[in-house]
């Protein structure tokens, strides 16, 4: 996520009367911020694949899509960590521009942006730039006309697509959560689910689909798992993985861009609910994150039903677990991880 500095950088030009206000611009990455207040409100329109982060777009009334489309006069970018993923937004956001269309991005230092600066005005060229609130700020207009996509920003495109996760047949890209492996933790929780996992099963925070793929190979007697994860492009990829990796299992499985922490919709009470909780928003610690997924777990689990967890071993969720459940048992104590089997939920819970 970024910080206040890095989107206040992104207004300078504008603030200092270096661009035009544009009519209308996308937001790539976005986040509601006071910097966006007044004329700009009613002139973006947000991409946010992170839900929780749309979901306050949406609240701060701002026009919030997981995946853009269309052109537009003028686009703002703000940088990641990922430079893959720099690359491919802005390579995105270069052909989402009508002709002669604005493009300004804007990045902290500490996460490569003058890095990105330069390569950028290498391979298609800048304006102009600021430094400023410990970020950079660059531009650069589309040229008139119906130009292709510059080959380089071609190569950037097809970088961000879903790339092979080592030689798994899994795919899986950039931005999303340990794209290059399979996490550890939940490679953990595949060696711990049963065969005789059976009935309808969820799997909270799925990601690109790698727990579920093991479950449904694993365990024949599932008869439909449905996935729940944050991230609109994970849950893309987990849709292709299962389709290339379990298809004969792939017509009972269902795909939801849902925000764990803020509850799971109301639907039939499922007999196991499988997770590795995310314990991070952007570069902050959370332990309160993988507590939401385990009330989230109470809620939408029937009541003799199992729930299979992973967490990394400092994190403190025995309590929040025996307080949900009536019986816990640690299967599994391995580098650095600890699985959970919880079941036997507790029919009501102290606030």
């Amino acid at each position: 996520m970024s910080d206040a500095n890095h989107i206040h950088a992104l207004m300078l030009p504008f603030e200092k009367e270096l661009l035009p206000l544009p009519e209308r611009a996308f937001l790539m990455r976005a986040e509601p911020s006071d910097a966006f207040d007044g004329p700009w409100r009613a002139r973006l329109v947000c991409e946010q694949g992170f839900k929780p982060v749309c979901d306050r777009l949406t609240k701060a009334g701002y026009q919030a899509v997981a995946r853009l489309e269309g052109r537009f006069p003028a686009g703002l970018v703000l940088l990641t960590k990922h430079k893959a993923e720099n690359r491919a937004n802005i390579a995105r956001a270069w052909g989402l521009l009508e002709p002669g269309g604005l493009l300004v991005c804007s990045g902290a230092n500490a996460l490569g942006a003058g890095s990105q600066e330069r390569e950028v005005e290498r391979e298609v060229g800048l304006l102009d730039h600021l430094s400023k609130h410990q970020a950079r700020t660059f531009w650069l207009r589309r040229p008139e006309g119906d130009a292709p996509l510059p080959e380089t920003l071609r190569q950037w495109l097809a970088a961000g697509e879903a790339q092979p996760v080592g030689d798994s047949g899994f795919v899986a890209r950039a931005g999303c959560f340990s794209p290059e492996h399979a996490d550890p933790g939940s490679a953990l929780l595949a060696e711990c689910l049963p065969a005789a996992m059976a009935g309808r099963v969820a799997d909270l925070g799925a990601g690109w689909g790698y727990l579920s793929v093991q479950a449904m190979r694993r365990c024949p007697e599932i008869t439909g798992i449905d996935l729940y994860e944050a991230e609109a492009a994970a849950l893309g990829d987990a849709r292709t993985n299962i389709g290339c990796l379990a298809p004969e299992k792939a017509a009972c499985a269902s795909y939801s861009w849902q925000d764990v922490c803020a509850g799971l919709p109301e639907v039939a009470p499922y007999d196991w609910i499988i997770s590795n909780p995310p314990f991070h928003e952007g570069g902050r610690a959370d332990p309160a994150i993988g507590r939401a997924f385990i009330a989230a777990a109470w809620k939408s689990i029937r009541r003799r039903g199992k729930f299979l967890m992973v967490a990394n071993q400092h994190l403190p969720y025995e309590a929040e677990l025996r307080r949900r459940f009536r019986e816990v048992d640690l299967v599994k104590l391995a580098g650095g991880y600890k699985v959970f089997l919880a079941s036997n939920r507790h029919d009501r819970v102290a606030p």
